[in-house]
């Protein structure tokens, strides 16, 4: 017999942002999550993306907002220590060597260079989104890798 539904869910998630483009460039060209609408207009401004199960929305600020600089601390790798709000995103494992690659490509300001070998269960890349966010970029392979040092390059059995 099927789980009863649950009495509440979380159905949508409410973010401002300064930059609706950069917003979209990070997360649907970047990490390839899949977008649901985009408009950045005068009549209206938001992005949408699908966040597996529910919807993550950006509105552009009328007024802009500080960008913090500090990673959040996080549950399950060592380093962040802002306490503010942070994203998990997993990536599958035969993507997630060439996400890593076009963060590393593009700019986007990393904790570590190479992602890491964390809680002994998978491999995790800490990122901070054009707002700041902290959002750690994580997949879990089948089967423990031979080496927990990422390749030189990224290269290797990890592959893109």
């Amino acid at each position: 017999m099927p789980d009863p539904a649950p009495p509440a869910r979380f159905r949508y998630h409410f973010n401002s942002c300064n930059d609706l483009g950069a917003m979209r460039r990070f997360y649907v060209e970047l990490l390839g999550m899949r977008e649901r609408s985009f408009r950045d207009g005068p009549d209206g401004a938001w992005l949408s993306v699908d966040g597996g199960g529910f919807e993550v929305m950006w509105f552009r600020s009328a007024a802009g907002l500080p960008v913090p600089a500090a990673f959040a601390s996080q549950p399950g790798w060592e380093g962040g220590t802002a306490e503010a709000s942070s994203w998990g995103l997993a990536i599958p494992e035969e993507r997630f060597a060439g996400v890593w690659r076009s963060l590393r490509d593009a700019g986007v300001p990393l904790f570590r260079p190479v992602p890491e070998w964390r809680q002994d269960s998978y491999w995790g890349l800490s990122v901070l989104d054009p707002m700041g966010v902290t959002v750690e970029v994580y997949c879990a392979p089948r089967e423990r890798p031979a080496t927990t040092e990422w390749p030189e390059g990224g290269q290797g059995e990890r592959g893109s």
